[in-house]
Order: C-alpha cells, then sequence, then structure tokens
C-alpha cells in the first residue's frame, strides 16, 4: 500500500468513496487544480466547483464536486464536500436544464428571486456539464 493513496469522499448525505487505493488524485483546489501522488506533504486545501479525479491500475474517475475542503495526510486523501457525483451517474439533460433555469433568474435580477440561490445553482450546473464534457471527451 506505500505506493497507493487511500481516497475518501464524503459528503452530509453519505460517503460517496470511501479508502479507495488509487495512484493519483486531482483536486479542484482554490487557486488551481493540485494533484496529489503518494508521499505527498501533508495539507489541507480549500475545494472550488469543478472536476475532481483519480486514476488506479485500472481506471480512471471523475467526479463533480461543489465547495468544502480536501485533507492529504499519511498517504491518505479525505475530500468534504457539499455535494459529489460520480460523472457516469449525471443526468446531462437535466444538467442543461438547470444551467438555463438558473441563468433566466439571474438575468431578472429581483431581489426576492433568491439571487444567491440561482447563482450557485448555476455554478453547480456548470461543473456538472464540465464533467459530462470530460467524460465524453475521455472515453
Amino acid at each position: 500500500m506505500g505506493n497507493k493513496l487511500l481516497l475518501t469522499i464524503l459528503t452530509p448525505e453519505k460517503a460517496v468513496l470511501t479508502d479507495k487505493p488509487v495512484d493519483f488524485v486531482a483536486i479542484p483546489a482554490y487557486g488551481g487544480e493540485m494533484g496529489v501522488l503518494p508521499g505527498h506533504a501533508s495539507t489541507v486545501v480549500q475545494l472550488q466547483e469543478g472536476v475532481l479525479r483519480y486514476k488506479d491500475a485500472q481506471k480512471r474517475e471523475i467526479f463533480a464536486v461543489l465547495n468544502g475542503f480536501a485533507e492529504v495526510h499519511k498517504n491518505k486523501v479525505l475530500v468534504l464536500a457539499e455535494a459529489a457525483e460520480l460523472a457516469a451517474e449525471l443526468n446531462e439533460e437535466r444538467a442543461c436544464q438547470a444551467f438555463q433555469k438558473a441563468k433566466e433568474t439571474l438575468a431578472r435580477r429581483s431581489a426576492d428571486l433568491g439571487l444567491d440561490e440561482a447563482s450557485a445553482a448555476l455554478r453547480r450546473a456548470v461543473v456538472r456539464l464540465k464533467v459530462a464534457e470530460f467524460r465524453r471527451k475521455h472515453r
């Protein structure tokens, strides 16, 4: 296990992934993507909405993650995200619809329409669309 990382992804709703042995993890950290290999220095980073991906000997997987934190310590990567969705489970059509709805809400610019919520929904939809595009390109 010395040449592997153990990846765990948790959200408030569920454990998305638990102690998955992987060779590499790319985390969407504020300030840019952060790559993690075995032996990485201990650190805590803030997540931004984006694509989290990992690679193991058999496959690559990608997730849409929304905000939170990631901790790297002793070849363990713990991701605590508001939400995380496996690319294969994303519904691209629903993401497109959510994107359009959030854009329309923001365009109305009325204080009673929940602009913060619409802005967050727009960011989530953009991440889901990025993940869907990434999945199409890397099949």
